[in-house]
């Protein structure tokens, strides 16, 4: 036990290390969504009007950014450098050594969990200095419904790393899950950004299904004042994803 302890640490910190090198991830994690969101606010402001005079534009957009934060590091950080690491024969030594998958995700998912946090708080506190955001939920809360939503997103990107050999087609189905994800941002915020009855149907029907929809939908819940367990519905599936992902990583996974 103690020997797993000390790789589970050993590892962690030299994941934090790597992941400091890496500028591509450290551009898109703290600089790219906080950028977009700065360039945003400076042409549509946050108006407080918008809705029933409590919040403006950023307060409502802050949970997507924060949802779309935490499947980035899923599926690129999580899931594309566990195929890296297959391909370049890394998991291959690790086999080698007492540590087991669950360590090993153990410290993949740690570390994408405190960069996305880190991220997460950058995003909120740009908004509160530039924009005067508002939040009216508990700040407990909001934690909790940001790790449920980083549990589901980050096992379905170790779901993908575990899926596919190579990082080329790890990427490529990443990319494509990403970007095909980004519009299921917005669609929660229907009703208090927009009409939901623009969505169309086929839109709605998707959106059941994809996971990034759920976690913005109890961020922006309890983002707005509502209780976490008012929205036990949300909750509920996002934890059953992250069970039905896990196992299934646990049984694709392979060292090489």
């Amino acid at each position: 036990m103690i020997r797993w302890i000390r790789g589970f640490c050993y590892l962690t910190w030299i994941e934090t290390k790597l992941f400091a090198r890496e500028w591509m991830a450290i551009f898109f994690t703290f600089v790219f969504w906080p950028m977009m969101l700065l360039m945003i606010g400076a042409i549509a402001q946050n108006d407080p009007s918008l809705v029933e005079g409590r919040f403006g534009l950023i307060d409502l957009l802050v949970p997507a950014f924060i949802g779309i934060g935490i499947m980035n590091n899923g599926l690129f950080t999580i899931g594309g450098l566990l195929a890296s690491y297959r391909e370049r024969g890394i998991l291959r030594r690790f086999e080698a050594t007492p540590l087991r998958p669950a360590i090993v995700l153990a410290a993949l998912v740690l570390v994408a969990y405190a960069m996305t946090l880190v991220s997460t708080a950058l995003i909120i506190g740009i908004s509160k200095l530039f924009f005067n955001l508002r939040l009216s939920g508990q700040l407990t809360e909001l934690w909790l419904a940001f790790t449920l939503g980083a549990l589901a997103l980050f096992s379905l990107g170790f779901l993908v790393g575990s899926l596919f050999q190579t990082s080329r087609v790890t990427y490529a189905v990443s990319s494509t899950l990403f970007f095909s994800m980004i519009p299921f941002a917005i669609i929660p915020l229907g009703g208090t950004l927009f009409d939901p009855d623009l969505v169309p149907p086929v839109m709605q029907a998707i959106a059941h299904v994809v996971p990034l929809s759920y976690v913005v939908e109890l961020i922006h819940d309890v983002w707005v004042g509502q209780q976490l367990t008012a929205n036990w519905l949300s909750a509920g599936i996002l934890i059953g994803m992250f069970g039905v992902f896990t196992a299934l990583s646990a049984r694709m996974f392979r060292w090489e």
